[in-house]
């Protein structure tokens, strides 16, 4: 079934557009040269976030950069839209020197009547919510990129992706992700012991059978807005998978860990709706997720799971309030064979010994696989077999929209970490905008946020100019 949607459409739209968006050279020419056919924007912006290093309590610049971005849309007649968002970077990131050019979007919307077709790299998020999205598996993310602007975090994927317009207020769309794109695990800036070696990722090739495919419904009406998401291929966030084990003969000690990042398939089933009641909007959305392979015998796939959130937001003329609820029930739930860590010890091998176990590599192996597939669990919040969490965003603008304060708060009941992101906007005038805030991860030792927190939290200021 993989791709039929897509190649239905194709066959679609082809005569179509043969007959007439193509018909005449002379056509796209004059196109092209009207004024109105081509736009050109962008912005350049400097950022600056101190954080503390992640050995010692020292402040330092975690992030430095200056920045470029380039946005070209292209029209060519009624019938087709093109987009491309490069950005440009130079600066340190990490204590390292980052220059870099990135084309983050760049597609060709081709559409006629009720189909349209979207051919390049592209970014359509999947869901309603707010803070929480447990529909979202079609685009990739990284949470370790520096920007006051959340939207950065988005990455673009190369794929196909058609959509039917079947009256007035439904639309089908269906989307081919023929490269996989991974997301960015959040550990990847976190300081690992230095026998710890994360080996090339085992990632899927270009054969188009390694594809992945979603497709969603959408119903947009005066009384609510509703989707449907079906989600079949590699979920874009991978596991972390064990690969071998060395160790000093006599020691003990470890030599070498050598994990890797480990590409998975899953299916998943979702729901999203959107019902405005005056000032308020009530929005809900679910998601049911589950491996194509089996959990139990591969460290780094996840338990199938059922995640849900339901939020509330107020809109007023100087505030807007939003509160809500975020949730997980997994499935097939069992209790961890050992404590999350990425980490081999000489302490757990003794361990071994005291109580008469036999000290085998297999044994040795079996240890550190329990171990990997504990912080798997950690990483993806499956210790547990719920999870209760809390959120509310607070949102001001005073001086007719010139100054812009935002306030949001998390929190997880269940495993008591908390996530606090204060900010503060400026426009001095039109196209100038000047942030600051603070982006704080918190939560009790040995937690995802007690491990990653000290390296990424972090103070910032950004200075833009939007053309």
């Amino acid at each position: 079934m993989r791709g039929i949607l897509v190649l239905f459409l194709i066959s679609i739209i082809g005569p179509l557009f043969s007959q007439g968006l193509f018909e005449s050279s002379t056509t796209d020419a004059q196109g092209f040269n009207n004024p109105q056919s081509l736009s050109i924007g962008g912005f350049i912006r400097s950022v600056g976030y101190i954080g503390k290093t992640p050995t010692g309590e020292s402040p330092y610049f975690q992030s430095a950069y200056g920045q470029v971005g380039i946005l070209l849309n292209a029209k060519a007649g009624s019938r087709a839209h093109a987009k491309a968002d490069i950005r440009f970077r130079y600066g340190t990131e990490w204590q390292q020197e980052i220059s870099k050019i990135d084309i983050r979007e760049a597609y060709v919307d081709l559409y006629t009547g009720p189909v349209s077709l979207k051919f390049g790299k592209m970014i359509t998020p999947w869901g309603k919510g707010t803070v929480f999205n447990p529909t979202e598996k079609i685009t990739p993310l990284d949470p370790t990129v520096r920007s006051p602007d959340e939207d950065d975090m988005k990455l673009g994927f190369w794929g196909l992706q058609g959509s039917i317009h079947m009256g007035p207020f439904m639309k089908l769309t269906g989307t081919w992700k023929p490269i996989y794109q991974s997301s960015v695990l959040l550990i990847d800036p976190v300081p690992m012991p230095d026998y710890v070696t994360f080996l090339e990722p085992d990632f899927p090739g270009v054969e188009l059978k390694e594809g992945s495919y979603g497709l969603n419904f959408d119903l947009h009406a005066s009384a609510i807005d509703l989707s449907l998401y079906w989600f079949d291929g590699y979920n874009h966030w991978p596991g972390i998978a064990f690969n071998s084990l060395e160790l000093e003969e006599e020691s003990m000690e470890p030599k070498a860990l050598n994990i890797n990042e480990t590409a998975y398939k899953i299916r998943s089933l979702g729901m999203d709706l959107s019902v405005p009641l005056g000032s308020w909007i009530l929005r809900a959305e679910g998601a049911w997720q589950q491996t194509q392979r089996s959990h139990s015998a591969h460290e780094y796939l996840p338990f199938p799971e059922l995640s849900y959130t339901a939020e509330i937001e107020r809109s007023g003329s100087y505030v807007t309030w939003i509160a809500g609820y975020y949730g997980k029930y997994i499935l097939d739930y069992e209790s961890p064979n050992a404590d999350p860590s990425l980490s081999a010890g000489q302490d757990q091998f003794l361990q071994l010994m005291m109580a008469g176990s036999p000290i085998t590599m297999d044994v040795i192996d079996g240890v550190i696989r329990d171990q990997i597939g504990a912080f798997n669990r950690l990483y993806n919040y499956q210790l547990d077999e719920f999870y209760h969490t809390a959120f509310t965003v607070l949102k001001g603008n005073l001086w007719q929209d010139r100054l812009e304060l935002t306030l949001p708060v998390i929190y997880n009941f269940t495993t008591e970490e908390w996530i606090v992101q204060p900010g503060i906007s400026w426009l001095p005038s039109d196209g100038i905008r000047v942030s600051a805030g603070y982006a704080g991860l918190y939560g009790p030792e040995n937690s995802l946020y007690d491990l990653v927190g000290p390296v990424l939290n972090a103070g910032y200021l950004s200075l833009k100019i939007s053309f």
